[in-house]
């Protein structure tokens, strides 16, 4: 992420700092029934239900505490 952010600034890229999916995209209603049905209450499960229910299509997503849980 460190190295990203460093190329945007090099190419003078207009960002907005703390950038974050939940304060652009989120709905604040939504994501808390998503915790009452037992989303897990971290940043990535949140940014990745986001990101689902905002897809057109079913976005290809490897969540790697269920990929260690099969190992």
């Amino acid at each position: 992420m460190d190295s990203w952010l460093k190329l945007v600034k090099q190419e003078n890229i207009p960002q907005s700092p703390g950038f974050s999916l939940q304060g652009k995209l989120g709905n604040p209603v939504k994501i808390r029934e998503w915790m009452i049905a037992g989303l897990p209450n971290d940043p990535v499960s949140v940014d990745n239900s986001i990101i689902v229910a905002n897809a057109r299509r079913w976005p290809l997503m490897i969540d790697p505490q269920v990929c260690v849980l099969l190992l």
